[in-house]
């Protein structure tokens, strides 16, 4: 496998930012990895199973890898994040995070090791990510690893060595059912606009992260796109968007003829603009039955249980 970055001259005091990042394997053929982030409650294994059928759809041209929050979860933090009564004793299904939320605290549990652990693992990792794919609570984790490869300057936990951490500036950020943090450092990111190119997902049943929440990352995100499927939260997975994600991704290879902004949308029947998803997303109401959580499905009644869980 060879690595090949192409660079370009930045503008602000002659830095230079690595664009493009391919990996190219023995055939010749060339392939994006993007690094995958679970949601709340869930794990690497849990996320993988429910992205079987888009990695199958992506086997030829992209590569994903998993990674595991860091925090395990207690029986005290899984309250409607359980489909069952009891956690799951399989070390492979055990909930985790990337952080814990306290509304009386201004700063998340765990935070400082999420971010870390996840900037490690990139750190660590050859050849680099092209992307970043999260759901959730891991969507809103990578805007944050986003913000910070853009501007490193101001990592809230910067270690003694900022080369542990150190990682070229993502091609696109895929988050679906995010949402912006309200952590006290981590906010601070985001004071100004996320230029990374974003693609975000949303879900018009979608109880469990309200459309104040979406729009509250979508708002730091002028480089983004928005497409709206008419589930829950939920990664939705048919044909359609097997396809988009595949097409989605692959625009960003230097082999593309094709921009992101050009690729068909998966659901043409759903208005995807900001103003428009505004309006559709105010009508929610309602419980439903959502794909989030250890055994795979949890029931919630209103977003705001599960947004003193969440954020």
């Amino acid at each position: 496998m060879w690595y090949l970055c192409i660079f370009e001259s930045s503008r602000r005091a002659g830095s230079t930012l690595c664009l493009l990042h391919i990996n190219i394997d023995f055939t010749g053929r060339e392939m994006l990895r993007v690094l995958v982030l679970h949601g709340y409650a869930q794990n690497e294994e849990v996320i993988r199973r429910k992205l079987t059928t888009i990695q199958e759809e992506c086997a030829e041209d992209v590569k994903f890898t998993f990674a595991n929050g860091p925090t395990l979860l207690s029986e005290a933090n899984m309250d409607g994040f359980r489909s069952s009564k009891t956690i799951p004793t399989s070390p492979e299904l055990a909930p985790r995070a990337w952080w814990i939320y306290h509304a009386d605290r201004p700063l998340y549990e765990g935070g400082e090791l999420g971010v870390n652990g996840v900037l490690q693992l990139m750190a660590r990792s050859e050849p680099k990510f092209d992307g970043i794919m999260g759901f959730s609570q891991g969507a809103a984790m990578a805007a944050v690893i986003c913000a910070i490869l853009e501007k490193p300057h101001l990592h809230p936990y910067p270690p003694a060595d900022l080369k542990q951490l150190s990682h070229p500036s993502l091609l696109f950020g895929i988050l679906i059912s995010g949402f912006k943090v309200l952590d006290a450092k981590l906010t601070t990111l985001f004071h100004e606009p996320l230029t990374t190119p974003t693609l975000h997902v949303l879900g018009l049943k979608d109880t469990t992260v309200s459309r104040e929440w979406s729009q509250s990352l979508i708002d730091v995100c002028p480089n983004r796109r928005v497409e709206v499927h008419d589930g829950g939260h939920l990664i939705p997975s048919t044909s359609s968007w097997r396809a988009f994600f595949k097409n989605y991704i692959n625009s960003y290879n230097v082999t593309s003829e094709v921009g992101s902004s050009g690729v068909a949308s998966p659901s043409p029947a759903i208005i995807s603009t900001p103003s428009a998803l505004r309006i559709h997303l105010m009508h929610r109401s309602g419980s439903t039955k959502v794909q989030d959580g250890p055994g795979g499905a949890r029931l919630q009644n209103n977003t705001r249980s599960s947004r003193n869980i969440l954020l």
